[in-house]
């Protein structure tokens, strides 16, 4: 190997190792590599590969997810902000819209440059571009405006609840912050996601609770609040149930298997059943498999419930809708 290829070489590895391993087109072009020694490069057998137009990969082995969000912010070029399904993953949450091994890489960049996507990157160009947020070194949309860009492709009403109401539930955004991107959004494309602020203004937290809700209101149920406070007379805090309807006093637990099957989730589950029993309050479970499955034995079972909390004397706890204004009634 010559001195001067030995040159360029640690020249492109020197750049490559701030950028996940990925260079660009123009980059090797600065440093003098000429056409012919990248063709040769990407080449089948070579070292290096072409992982979008004008990016590529000088490091060994499948792109690992930070390469996928570098390669797209590579390719989308100067202003480009991560966001939608990617800027979720940066922020943390779980319950992603897409697998992220074969969700597009979903970049924002102003409306003035003009780039097209290809291959696993989505370019938006927007009147909007996000303030980056640095998360992992990567520039990244805040979650409420990933919520969003997110929602505005997914057109799966289960999956967009999931997403949407963990953020809120983990109080990463609230509904006002979410609210205040949607009436910046274009309308188009945003009708789940304002049916899905809707059910959190009622006070859900979960896509289960949500179905539940939507299941009740469908069938014309007696009215639920969804989590609101439980109080003893005193004033004392006794229990925040998923959902309470109030004129029998009957308990909706939703029992996500996720979270309530084992450890400390179990335990806090039996807790809050043996406080709802000790202060004569009716529970019914409810497992999201099986309300998926038959929702009308779900239903038939909280309407009997209720049937028998009416003909039973008021249990001595008050409740606060949370929604309100947070006095006992």
């Amino acid at each position: 190997m010559s001195l001067r290829t030995r040159d360029l070489l640690d020249a492109v590895s020197w750049i490559a190792q701030d950028q996940s391993g990925l260079i660009t087109a123009a980059q090797l072009a600065e440093i003098g590599v000429i056409r012919s020694t990248l063709s040769r490069r990407i080449r089948s057998g070579g070292q290096w590969r072409r992982v979008l137009p004008g990016v590529y990969q000088v490091t060994e082995g499948a792109l690992s997810l930070d390469q996928r969000d570098q390669a797209g912010l590579l390719f989308a070029g100067k202003g480009g902000v991560l966001t939608g399904s990617p800027g979720l993953r940066r922020h943390g949450i779980r319950y992603l819209p897409e697998p992220p091994e074969t969700a597009n890489v979903h970049v924002a960049i102003p409306i003035q440059r003009h780039r097209k996507s290809a291959g696993f990157v989505t370019v938006e160009r927007t009147q909007r571009p996000p303030a980056p947020l640095s998360i992992d070194g990567f520039p990244v949309a805040s979650i409420a405006r990933s919520l969003v860009d997110a929602g505005r492709r997914i057109v799966d009403r289960r999956s967009t609840r999931a997403f949407v109401l963990e953020a809120i539930q983990r109080e990463l955004t609230n509904i006002e912050q979410i609210d205040r991107e949607l009436r910046r959004a274009q309308r188009r494309g945003t009708a789940l996601l304002r049916d899905t602020l809707d059910e959190a203004r009622a006070g859900v937290r979960s896509a289960p609770e949500a179905e539940l809700r939507a299941h009740m209101l469908r069938a014309k149920m007696p009215a639920a609040l969804w989590n609101p406070s439980l109080l003893l007379p005193n004033g004392a805090f006794l229990a925040q149930p998923d959902g309470l309807i109030e004129e029998s006093m009957t308990v909706l637990e939703v029992q996500s298997e996720e979270y309530h099957s084992t450890g400390r989730q179990w335990r806090e589950t039996l807790q809050r059943a043996s406080i709802y029993s000790a202060h004569g309050l009716l529970v019914v479970h409810i497992v999201p498999a099986d309300m998926r499955r038959n929702p009308a034995m779900t239903l038939r079972l909280i309407g009997e419930t209720h049937r028998e909390g009416l003909n039973r004397p008021r249990p001595h706890v008050f409740v606060e809708d949370t929604r309100g204004t947070g006095l006992p009634r």
